[in-house]
């Protein structure tokens, strides 16, 4: 296999030539500092460059013997200018890893200045890179006594699991349940973890599949995973009568959606926020037309269970569904819905009188939309638009019919596990 070595050149030489010649690499990439008081010079300058505490050396090149072919140098200006030596030495390992796919990759830190070797190391974690670091026998604090110098890697994997781990909480936060289960899987793949850490990264990963079952409405699923799970922080309540586990009012999948358009709406995906509170709005009036007595289905709407007076309306209705070769049922939109309830006086029906300007000037905006009849993308302002007339429209309809459901939005993970959001 190639072996690629990227090493940060100090004011000692000796260490980075310990380095190459412990690793024996195919390609050497210096990283080193320009200008008269330099590193550069002993990388490959003229003369006895290099000094030591009893005589001064060749160039790291010569001494190494390497061939024009078998090195090559990354200057960086200022030694101690972080934001330009982390991105010089991100830009040099990427482009190393695109020149030479499926080689080992070593980044030793053991040269340069305290900046240099910061850069390299961030830069290692950030590509995957594995790192090294020259140590030896310390007669005191000021140097490693010569002879001693050995290369060896460094364990920074724990390190770097650490850092995507934060990564898959951000996403999680975020509401990018399966981009943040991935991630959390690749850790497991990768290389052994330590067990406290292995269990929290399991434990994660099945809180990203469990609330991303529930984000796609299986609720059985998401009920399934979570069980497994510590139980705090999950709004057990709630879903269990999703998923027909506990006792449910039936407009529980209502509120599911208004909280699922929120996390759309989070993410900036507006026209689907909008695609579910326009279907949350439509349930909730069927619901409330399926528990009147009689029960009315919207989507074969029976005129006999209706008030004499309102028959021959729906009747015409009839007709003209058949004219259009639609069938003989009589079935209803989402403002059909709401305008038979104002006229069978229901509580839902008087609730929607206030706010049937509101809600129809939302629904014309939403009619435009790439995902209904336009070919429009809705804004944020056309969410809230329509989130605050269905917002309303929900609660104070709850209200009116006496029906009070607890329905918290997705918890969080914080460092101690999951908690309700906003309490973090």
């Amino acid at each position: 296999m190639t072996t690629i070595l990227a090493l940060t050149v100090g004011g000692s030489c000796a260490p980075i030539v310990t380095a190459v010649r412990d690793y024996r690499p195919d390609l050497v990439c210096f990283i080193a500092s320009g200008g008269p008081r330099g590193s550069r010079v002993t990388v490959d300058g003229p003369g006895r460059p290099c000094r030591g505490t009893t005589e001064d050396a060749p160039s790291i090149v010569a001494q190494l013997g390497l061939s024009a072919q078998q090195y090559r140098v990354v200057e960086v200006p200022d030694p101690d200018a972080f934001p330009e030596i982390y991105a010089s030495c991100r830009n040099a390992l990427r482009g190393l890893m695109e020149e030479f796919p499926g080689a080992r990759y070593i980044a030793d830190y053991t040269g340069g200045s305290k900046t240099m070797s910061v850069g390299l190391v961030l830069a290692a974690l950030e590509c995957g890179w594995q790192l090294s670091l020259v140590r030896g026998q310390r007669p005191d604090l000021v140097r490693v006594a010569d002879g001693t110098e050995l290369a060896g890697l460094v364990n920074a994997w724990e390190v770097r699991a650490r850092q995507l781990l934060e990564e898959a909480r951000r996403l999680f936060n975020d509401y990018a349940y399966a981009s943040a289960g991935a991630l959390l899987e690749g850790l497991v793949r990768q290389a052994p973890l330590p067990p406290d850490l292995d269990r929290t990264v399991r434990n994660w990963v099945a809180y990203c599949r469990g609330f991303d079952a529930w984000d796609r409405f299986d609720h059985a699923r998401a009920v399934q995973i979570l069980a497994t799970l510590p139980g705090e922080g999950v709004p057990w309540p709630f879903l269990k009568a999703l998923a027909g586990r506990t006792h449910a009012t039936g407009y529980e999948a209502v509120l599911d959606l208004v909280r699922n358009a929120e996390r759309r709406a989070a993410r900036g995906r507006y026209d689907d926020a909008v695609a579910r509170l326009y279907r949350a709005c439509e349930l909730l009036a069927q619901v409330r037309l399926g528990q009147r007595e009689p029960p009315l289905d919207t989507n074969n709407l029976d005129l006999e269970r209706l008030p004499p007076d309102l028959r021959p309306r729906y009747e015409k209705m009839r007709e003209l569904n058949e004219m259009r070769g639609w069938g003989p049922e009589v079935k209803l939109g989402l403002m059909e819905d709401y305008l038979l309830l104002a006229d069978l006086d229901d509580p839902l029906g008087r609730v929607f009188r206030p706010l049937e300007n509101r809600l129809r000037e939302a629904l014309h905006r939403r009619n435009h939309s790439i995902l209904a009849h336009g070919g429009e993308p809705l804004d944020e302002a056309g969410y809230q638009e329509m989130r605050a007339v269905v917002g309303e429209l929900v609660e104070k309809g709850l209200a009116t019919l006496g029906v009070r459901i607890s329905a918290p939005q997705f918890p969080i993970l914080g460092p101690q596990g999951l908690c309700p959001r906003g309490e973090e």
